[in-house]
């Protein structure tokens, strides 16, 4: 995958409604820096920083338990399939995003991304009823109802493990549009060598300017049509100038 074409700096502003959501677009954040982008992760209207492209990303989760957790807990407990295959799971992400310049807020480009996961979990805070082995497995058969549902501790794992390839995925994307866009004009990157440029061209030509009124008054004083003092007072003068 290529990199951008220019060192655009983008500020993300998040939206995301639990913290494993804003996991990932921190991935996102973290994996465009590593194609030539400056990011600023989360961007606000009025930042003191400027930008060049806005990314509102915003990311819904759904998380799910499944029916088949019931037959895995009773009677899957009798062959250890809590154990030896875990419990199924589904964690549903839908990733929108949004690019605009944001010196004008014209669209750049935006797309919206699925990301559905099918996960296979076994914990210890489910698996160990399979001491139904010890009675008459009444304790599987009642929590086999209980583990229908969705273990919260399921979202944690799944976030670190998707926030850095998922993020890479959606970085390329983004990529893509912004180098596909054509001409974002002037980047940050490129008016702040512009503004260095005039700065240092100015400061140039006024140390031009003082060196040649010194030298002017060096020669004066030479020809004796000026003395010490006068002499002091006028160099002081054109320093206070320049």
């Amino acid at each position: 995958m290529n990199s951008l074409d220019k060192q655009v700096t983008i500020g993300i502003i998040p939206s995301t409604s639990d913290i494993h959501g804003k996991k990932l677009i921190k991935g996102i954040g973290t994996e465009l820096g590593k194609y030539s982008a400056d990011v600023l992760l989360p961007y606000t209207a009025g930042s003191s920083k400027p930008i060049d492209v806005k990314a509102k990303i915003v990311v819904s989760s759904e998380y799910k338990g499944s029916g088949w957790n019931f037959l895995i807990n009773w009677p899957g407990f009798l062959i250890f399939t809590p154990a030896w295959h875990g419990y199924n799971y589904h964690n549903n992400y839908k990733v929108e995003v949004l690019l605009t310049k944001a010196s004008d807020n014209q669209k750049i480009d935006s797309f919206n991304l699925p990301v559905n996961l099918r996960i296979r979990h076994a914990d210890m805070s489910r698996t160990w009823t399979e001491i139904g082995w010890l009675e008459v497995s009444l304790i599987p058969f009642l929590s086999g109802f209980v583990f229908i549902g969705y273990d919260d501790d399921v979202s944690n794992l799944v976030a670190d493990k998707i926030q850095t390839p998922i993020g890479d995925y959606i970085a390329q994307e983004i990529v893509l549009r912004i180098n596909n866009f054509g001409d974002l004009g002037p980047i940050v990157k490129e008016k702040a060598k512009i503004q260095t440029t005039i700065s240092s061209t100015a400061e140039t030509k006024s140390l031009s300017g003082m060196e040649k009124e010194i030298k002017k008054l060096d020669e004066m004083k030479a020809k004796g049509l000026i003395n010490d003092s006068e002499y002091s007072k006028l160099k002081a003068k054109i320093i206070d100038k320049y």
